[in-house]
């Protein structure tokens, strides 16, 4: 049985350290790798936290190109406990299987106050889309963020070759997030060719971007407006107006809390509604005060989803600091 050694992801810090340690094994579960992973052992070596995947049999190239873009984990290595006579253990390194569509950098540079971690990120993301159906789960997808912040989410997803969509009620987040990407396709000398434009019949505002690497064009839409609006938001825009993942960190603190049952109740019919067939939605929320299962009756009774509980779907909480001291996911599919 061959055993793969899964490094998790370096942080910078130690409540980082730990958001990597709790969702490595329940990203591990859901990604294509999963039919093939017997049992998952954690462990240290040299100092550094691993985990330990024993393997029915070796992966295929698509599974191999999993594995590189996972989130909490960043390196990986073929694990022997000895080699002949010689007492390990060894680990012999794997060579990288996915070529991302953007540099890190992408992702990294942007920063503004309120960022949500690159690393979380991804790894919402990634559970969103390995929560579809296995042959709608890769490819060229459009990702929505409805509230999109300073566009983390969206840079995400242009990394790993998706188009990106976002939403946003201040403009002044919407602008620098654009300029922020015009700089950085202007400084790789990436070709594009971007437009501003008023959307019809509403209070709102939309930055078009369509990007040319090779053979590859991907879209991004930067919306200023009511993510309650979402359909005429996104109507007629690059490439259709119905997203394949629609993914969102709910804003976070006491004050957020109180209003957050109505923006949902609001807007949870509008993302249906530029949801399609196997549209998966993906939710975070400072869980400290407000319990799972009142998060999972709002999304229920708010519009047209299905929450996906059992298994890996229920271990998905995690501490992230002294003041959010746990913080939740929950995935509904559209049906």
């Amino acid at each position: 049985m061959p055993t793969l050694a899964a490094k998790i992801a370096p942080q910078r810090s130690a409540q980082y350290a730990a958001l990597a340690s709790a969702l490595a094994e329940p990203e591990l579960r859901l990604s294509p790798l999963a039919p093939l992973i017997d049992t998952i052992r954690p462990t240290t070596l040299a100092g550094q936290a691993y985990l330990l995947l024993d393997l029915t049999a070796e992966p295929d190239e698509a599974q191999q190109r999993a594995l590189w873009q996972l989130g909490a984990t960043s390196e990986f290595y073929w694990y022997f406990e000895r080699l002949g006579t010689e007492a390990g253990p060894f680990l012999k390194p794997c060579q990288p299987a996915f070529d991302p569509f953007f540099p890190p950098e992408l992702v990294e540079a942007r920063r503004y106050r309120g960022k949500t971690n690159e690393l979380f990120t991804t790894v919402i993301l990634n559970l969103a889309r390995w929560s579809r159906p296995p042959e709608a789960s890769t490819g060229h997808l459009r990702v929505l963020d409805p509230l999109m912040g300073g566009g983390t989410t969206l840079f995400v997803a242009l990394r790993q070759g998706h188009d990106a969509v976002g939403i946003e009620k201040e403009r002044q987040d919407v602008e620098s997030t654009d300029v922020f990407l015009r700089k950085f396709l202007e400084a790789e000398r990436i070709k594009h060719h971007r437009k501003a434009e008023r959307v019809s019949g509403v209070s709102g505002r939309r930055w078009l971007c369509t990007i040319q690497r090779g053979t590859r064009q991907l879209h991004v839409v930067l919306i200023n407006g009511d993510t309650r609006l979402a359909p005429v938001l996104m109507a007629n825009i690059p490439g259709g107006g119905l997203a394949d993942l629609i993914v969102a960190d709910l804003p976070y603190g006491v004050q957020h809390q109180v209003h957050l049952h109505d923006l949902l109740r609001a807007s949870l019919p509008a993302w249906a509604a530029v949801a399609q067939p196997e549209t998966v939605l993906a939710l975070s929320w400072d869980a400290t005060r407000l319990p799972r299962a009142t998060m999972i009756a709002w999304i229920e009774e708010g519009g047209d989803w299905q929450v996906l509980t059992g298994g890996v779907y229920d271990t998905l909480a995690h501490p992230v600091d002294r003041v959010i001291k746990r913080r939740d996911l929950v995935i509904a599919r559209h049906p």
